[in-house]
């Protein structure tokens, strides 16, 4: 099933079989849809960043306590665990882009308050709190209604390169986002970051109204109810093998993997021993190497390497965090960034692209809404690194989080071999691993 409103748009080749990576960049390019919703990826990406760091450093000089830090991590994902099934089983019921829109729109305007609250000297960390609460809540929709509504514009064959081009400018905003909120914290301050969220947002939203009317992909039969549409999507994710491994290294990376970005400020502070700019730049470098990977991705990967990908990604991700946890200068703590960001592009964007195109298009929004659920665990990984950062310390935390995500990841393709020379079949739902031999 396609959404009317958003295929108007769609352009030639792009439902058929993937052409040559160039003509398929340029035909996705020519998608007006796509602009605007890459668009609104792009602005949204870059304020989560900036608020990574500039609320990390922040928070850490208020309270002078890395478990503080780990608790605004913590707030900022709780939402994604709590909500993204809801808003994954409304997304398919209701028209998109108004979702998106309104959720940005809100979000324009508590940051609006924030910045205020700063700049008044009035600001608290409860106030913090609640703001990178609701933020969350924005994060909730990108996965069941931004990257839904992508899968819906660009059509099967489209997907990898479109999801590819997404995440290398989602993952360019981690080089300006960091070194934005550096730059900021060292001169002008936080309420400087917060001002220019309001900014972003706000053109986000405006981009999201923009689009074209987009119909419900899916409409309720007679007897359905939330619960019953919600199975329906739960039942998709457990009768697929490749989503299920998928999910399961999904929950290890954002339990253990993840939640090491919350302490860089405190290592870059503690063990480190640089100010805002550089331990911005830390998280910049990352993004650096991101990018890179994510176009490569875009314009190289093939459905019989999205498995892969996935997996040696995830895998080459959690050594370099090991190698940054343990790195006992500055200098030598970049080059392991880079290489992670590198490797950590291969695990974000085959995950999307894995469940888009091994789930029907009626049921997209609430398959991704699982995904963004299982995403949604970080919390408890940000809540673990912050109790074992006080007990330790920050660089002894990840590493231990590294030592231990690294484990679990290996385990669960030790034991489904298969998901290695699995190939996704755009278009299909996949009901089980289609290894090499089988196709």
């Amino acid at each position: 099933m396609t959404s009317p409103g958003i295929h108007s748009h769609t352009q030639p080749g792009q439902h058929g079989q993937a052409g040559r990576p160039g003509q398929q960049f340029r035909a996705i390019i020519a998608n007006p849809s796509y602009r605007r919703l890459w668009g609104i990826g792009v602005t949204s990406t870059t304020m989560r960043w900036m608020e990574t760091v500039a609320l990390g450093i922040f928070v850490f000089e208020l309270t002078g306590s890395p478990f503080w830090v780990a608790i605004v991590g913590f707030l900022r994902m709780v939402p994604m665990l709590l909500l993204s099934p809801t808003i994954g089983l409304i997304a398919d019921r209701t028209n998109r882009k108004i979702l998106l829109g309104s959720t940005m729109a809100v979000l324009s305007a508590v940051y609006v308050v924030m910045g205020l609250l700063v700049v008044t000297g009035l600001v608290e960390l409860w106030h913090i709190m609640v703001g990178v609460t609701l933020s969350g809540v924005m994060w909730s929709t990108d996965f069941p209604v931004r990257r839904a509504m992508i899968g819906d514009a660009v059509g099967a064959g489209g997907i990898a390169t479109a999801i590819g081009m997404d995440m290398a400018t989602s993952n360019f905003s981690r080089v300006i986002g960091p070194l934005g909120a550096g730059a900021f914290l060292a001169t002008l301050g936080v309420q400087a970051a917060y001002f220019t969220g309001a900014i972003l947002f706000a053109i986000g939203s405006l981009l999201a109204f923009s689009l074209p009317y987009v119909a419900p992909v899916s409409k309720p039969g007679p007897r359905s109810g939330y619960f019953a549409n919600l199975a329906e999507g739960l039942r998709h994710v457990r009768a697929d093998r490749i989503i299920v491994v998928t999910l399961v290294i999904t929950i290890t990376m954002n339990v253990f993997g993840f939640p090491y970005q919350h302490m860089i400020p405190v290592i870059g502070a503690e063990t480190l021993k640089v100010g805002p700019l550089l331990i911005g730049l830390l998280l910049a470098t990352e993004g650096l190497g991101a990018t890179t990977a994510s176009l490569i991705i875009a314009l190289k990967a093939r459905p019989g390497g999205y498995t892969r990908i996935f997996a040696f990604g995830s895998v080459a991700f959690l050594v370099a965090i090991l190698m940054f946890s343990i790195s006992p200068s500055y200098w030598m703590a970049l080059p392991a960034l880079l290489i992670g960001g590198f490797s950590m592009a291969g695990f974000g964007t085959m995950q999307s692209i894995i469940i888009i195109t091994s789930t029907p298009a009626a049921i997209r929004g609430r398959v991704l809404g699982v995904l963004a659920a299982m995403i949604g665990t970080g919390p408890f990984g940000a809540l673990i690194v912050g109790v074992l950062a006080v007990r330790w310390s920050a660089s002894s935390a990840v590493t231990a989080m590294a030592i231990t995500g690294l484990v679990l990841t290996i385990l669960p393709l030790a034991i489904w071999p298969a998901y290695l020379r699995s190939s996704v079949r755009p278009g299909e739902s996949a009901t089980g691993l289609v290894t090499e031999g089988e196709r």
